[in-house]
């Protein structure tokens, strides 16, 4: 039994014990049904001539279907490429160009968009007709297996939002230390549960919470698509004790009605990240529930898990991401290389072994952002007196404006402190006077609120160089698929409303 094969272990410890649930479809899989059901997929890709090293593309809703698949590739050393659904045909048809697959999986969810991608020449297949065949074939794969620590198991196309998608390579060493990594920071056990929202084709919805309870042997519940009430009802009927959520997410459940009706007693912390994580936030969730919600930091490129904030920090240590989890190094550097002092702002860089060895098809990206074993992030950050870590903002969402270095996140940072702005996000565009300039978008809790009343509470804490010289008020910020924001749409908008003018 190979030691790195997690499921074939719980599988001969506790084979009985409830691995996995579909709450869509109403669905367990025992330990020892996700080692069976793998084991007899991996004959249907042997049948097909699957080799180590191939790629199978997908193009699915997260499920027990999805996992089985996660099993059988890491035992065969197949490699699992997640893709967006929510994307274009377009959009999808360059990224299975550039992975080049040797499988193309999806489910009938989404049958529309897979019969219009490039997938002719391909062997096809979808995730309810392997279903059937794991679940009622007779035959069954019993040779050992290696699973090898540098071979690949996903590629994950990073989202896009500022540029053309880059398939990050996620290796076994990769997810073994990132496991590692979050259930030493979390306290995990085999007692613990958690519901699964994320989706698959995002590093979150896999090795966030997904793959480090199937290393712990615990239970993971999974529900295909958001749902604020639907949720939290199944929140407090499992017990669950472990969740992850964007904020976004967070503020969705806790307008309902669902929410006042629920204890969530067995629920310890609630993960959240992705983007800013509201002091107001974490205090609201702490004073209504009792919940504790814990802060990080992550990326596609290494663990995700790579900070986490102590959650009796979460209020004494606002806007903080927290500090380093145990198996990785870390630096803040200058442009020039030089590590800074604390409280000074320079690039957050990270080593070890939750680090990607790069980018699928492209050495150049690769080069450009691993140098010496070191991964630089493209986020600005600083660490205070103590060692706490705070998030500035993306190296490319900095911008010069009359040759001062302004950040976006400091300045939505006091948008946000004001009365009436619930969510803020500032841009930068070129300016004839001062190089660049700011455009804030803001959402209001008061339909009356004017832009020369934002910029009369903005003068009072923020300098005047510093201010956006443009401000526009939302009734919503677009959203990614994943609940971040679209800074594509924003820029589109802008580019709209000034073309007009």
């Amino acid at each position: 039994m190979d030691r790195l094969d997690w499921t074939a272990k719980w599988a001969d410890y506790t084979p009985e014990k409830i691995a996995i649930t579909s709450y869509d479809a109403n669905i367990s899989y025992t330990y020892s049904d996700l080692h069976v059901y793998a084991n007899r997929l991996i004959q249907k890709f042997t049948e097909l001539h699957l080799e180590e090293g191939d790629r199978i593309a997908v193009l699915a809703d997260h499920g027990l279907e999805y996992i089985v698949l996660f099993v059988a590739c890491q035992r065969m050393g197949l490699v699992i490429v997640p893709l967006n659904y929510r994307q274009s045909v377009n959009e999808i048809s360059k990224l299975v160009i550039d992975c080049t697959p040797s499988l193309f999986i999806y489910n009938n969810n989404h049958k529309d968009k897979a019969e219009q991608l490039p997938i002719q020449d391909l062997k096809v297949s979808t995730f309810e007709t392997l279903a059937v065949y794991y679940q009622t074939s007779e035959s069954l794969v019993t040779k050992p297996f290696k699973i090898k620590e540098e071979n690949p198991l996903f590629i994950f196309y990073t989202s896009g939002t500022t540029g053309t998608p880059k398939g990050v390579i996620y290796t076994n060493k990769m997810l073994f230390w990132n496991s590692l990594n979050t259930s030493m920071q979390l306290g995990i056990t085999f007692r613990d549960s958690t519901i699964n929202t994320l989706p698959p084709y995002h590093t979150s919805g896999w090795n966030v919470f997904i793959t480090p309870l199937l290393h712990k042997g615990a239970h993971i519940g999974m529900l295909e698509k958001f749902d604020a009430e639907k949720i939290l009802c199944l929140l407090e009927l499992n017990k669950t004790t472990l969740f992850m959520a964007l904020p976004t997410m967070l503020l969705m459940m806790q307008k309902t009605q669902v929410f006042k009706d629920v204890s969530l007693k067995k629920l310890r912390y609630i993960i959240s990240g992705g983007e800013k994580v509201p002091s107001e936030l974490v205090s609201f969730w702490k004073n209504e529930k009792n919940i504790f919600i814990r802060p990080g930091y992550g990326l596609t490129e290494a663990g995700p898990s790579i900070t986490s904030l102590h959650h009796k920090m979460a209020e004494l240590k606002p806007n903080s991401i927290g500090k380093p989890n145990f198996y990785l190094d870390i630096k803040i550097v200058n442009k020039d290389g030089v590590i800074v002092k604390p409280n000074e702002v320079g690039e957050l860089c990270i080593k070890g072994d939750i680090v990607t060895p790069g980018y699928w098809n492209n050495s150049v990206k690769t080069s450009n952002k691993i140098k010496k074993g070191w991964l630089f992030t493209g986020d600005f950050a600083y660490s205070d007196d103590e060692g706490f870590l705070y998030i500035k903002g993306r190296k490319n969402d900095m911008y010069i404006s009359g040759g001062e270095n302004i950040y976006p996140q400091e300045i939505e940072v006091h948008l946000e402190q004001l009365k009436d702005i619930k969510k803020a996000v500032v841009l930068s565009v070129k300016d004839e006077k001062w190089g660049e300039c700011g455009i804030a978008f803001v959402t209001s809790t008061n339909k009356d609120l004017s832009i020369p009343k934002i910029r009369e509470e903005l003068a009072t804490n923020l300098v005047a160089f510093k201010h956006p010289k443009y401000i526009f008020i939302l009734e919503e910020i677009p959203l990614t698929s994943l609940g971040k924001v679209s800074r594509k749409k924003l820029n589109k908008y802008f580019n709209a409303i000034t073309s007009q003018e």
